[in-house]
């Protein structure tokens, strides 16, 4: 075999060992653990990972929950981490992809054990309202919502806001859209595949 030969034989399966993984990537993995869970729960000394599948019947809860569902790229295994100090549960936190105006925004979400939003941070965020949605009006509007009191800010359809947010500028408001149906996927997900982990943690 001449070397164009064997170069045309062996780049296909170079660009398929390369492209595989990335096309693989878990859909929602906390990007370093240690920093961003002791920042979101200071008290925390420790954490422990708790992961399992979210599948087709996740899938199907949250649709009956929510106006819209999961992407099939969002099935497999995902994780839950339980910051802990010294043995006691402070909450939980749950990473979440959503597709935005911008490109795909990766947010973790940390919970208390009832399902409330405590705080969130974008791991990955483009366009307005990256640096200024995580703190100050809109967060505090955010903080202590469970799923139902998540799901009055949005539109009937989920595609829109209600109304208009306190802290949220016009610039703003498609991202916080973005940030609202992740949340309210984040907390209908995490119920349902987590529910146990949960009860258990409680």
């Amino acid at each position: 075999m001449n070397i164009k030969s064997f170069l045309f034989a062996f780049l296909p399966l170079t660009w398929t060992a390369v492209s595989a993984p990335a096309h693989a990537m878990p859909y929602c993995a906390l990007r370093d653990p240690a920093h961003q869970l002791f920042d979101m729960y200071p008290l925390a000394n420790t954490y422990r990972s708790i992961v399992h599948t979210v599948d087709d019947n996740a899938r199907a809860s949250v649709s009956a929950a929510l106006p819209f569902t999961l992407h099939a790229r969002e099935l497999g295994e995902h994780t839950l981490y339980v910051p802990l100090q010294k043995t006691h549960s402070l909450g939980i936190v749950h990473v979440r992809t959503e597709p935005g105006e911008w490109g795909l925004v990766e947010i973790a979400w940390a919970l208390d054990l009832d399902l409330r939003v405590r705080d969130f941070r974008f791991q990955r965020c483009r366009g307005p309202g990256c640096d200024t949605l995580p703190a100050g009006a809109f967060l505090d509007l955010l903080r202590g919502r469970q799923l139902p009191e998540i799901r009055e800010l949005l539109s009937d359809d989920g595609t829109a806001l209600r109304n208009r947010l306190p802290g949220v500028s016009a610039d703003e408001q498609a991202l916080a859209v973005t940030v609202l149906r992740s949340a309210a996927k984040t907390i209908a997900v995490t119920g349902t595949v987590w529910g146990v982990d949960i009860a258990r943690l409680n």
